[in-house]
């Protein structure tokens, strides 16, 4: 019988993780994480087939993430969008090279603008939670949540690429202004058809 690896599969995960938020996609390899975790590459490949596995676990770890903190930015906030908008824009500053994997790289293929928001896991209860908070029908969130995504991913864009400052409050209003005017323009398409 092998030896059982020293190194668990979870501090191997979180190894690599912390290797992706300092060093970006790029650095994930089988060499600079075996450095990190003071070990040769083979331990890796007791835990994981291929670096590909890996990889995909890494993901998965880092929307895990992204989704906990969203969820938590939703709840927290008393102005539905605007708690979970504010937490994407920080995401994008406090953990940039997770930002730009999840948001600004190959791993986000989609056909269609509709593809874009509205598509990661969770956001059918988000979108359903802002419907009920706005009392537009579902396709109407599905056309708000799609727009202010844009301008949240905007904003959360310059912050993970180029160190843009902004002020917070700043962020706060142009998302209130945006998540405004977009419910009054979806209600006002509502009573024009009516």
């Amino acid at each position: 019988m092998p030896p059982k690896p020293k190194i668990s599969r979870e501090d191997m995960l979180k190894g690599a993780l912390d290797l992706v938020r300092e060093q970006g996609w790029d650095a994930l390899n089988a060499r600079n994480l075996a450095s990190r975790l003071g070990c040769s590459t083979q331990p890796i490949f007791s835990h994981f087939a291929a670096m590909e596995d890996l990889k995909a676990a890494v993901f998965q770890e880092a929307e895990q993430l992204y989704n906990t903190v969203m969820w938590a930015g939703l709840q927290d906030s008393g102005e539905d969008f605007l708690g979970m908008g504010m937490a994407y824009i920080d995401f994008a500053r406090t953990e940039p090279q997770l930002f730009q994997l999840l948001f600004m790289s190959s791993s986000m293929v989609q056909g269609d603008l509709a593809g874009i928001a509205g598509t990661t896991e969770g956001d059918d209860q988000v979108i359903a939670f802002l419907s009920s908070n706005t009392g537009l029908s579902l396709d109407e969130t599905q056309k708000l949540y799609t727009t202010l995504w844009f301008a949240v991913h905007g904003i959360a864009s310059l912050l993970a690429t180029n160190g843009c400052k902004l002020d917070e409050q700043e962020a706060r209003s142009v998302l209130r202004h945006t998540f405004k005017g977009v419910i009054y323009s979806l209600k006002q398409e509502r009573e024009d058809v009516h």
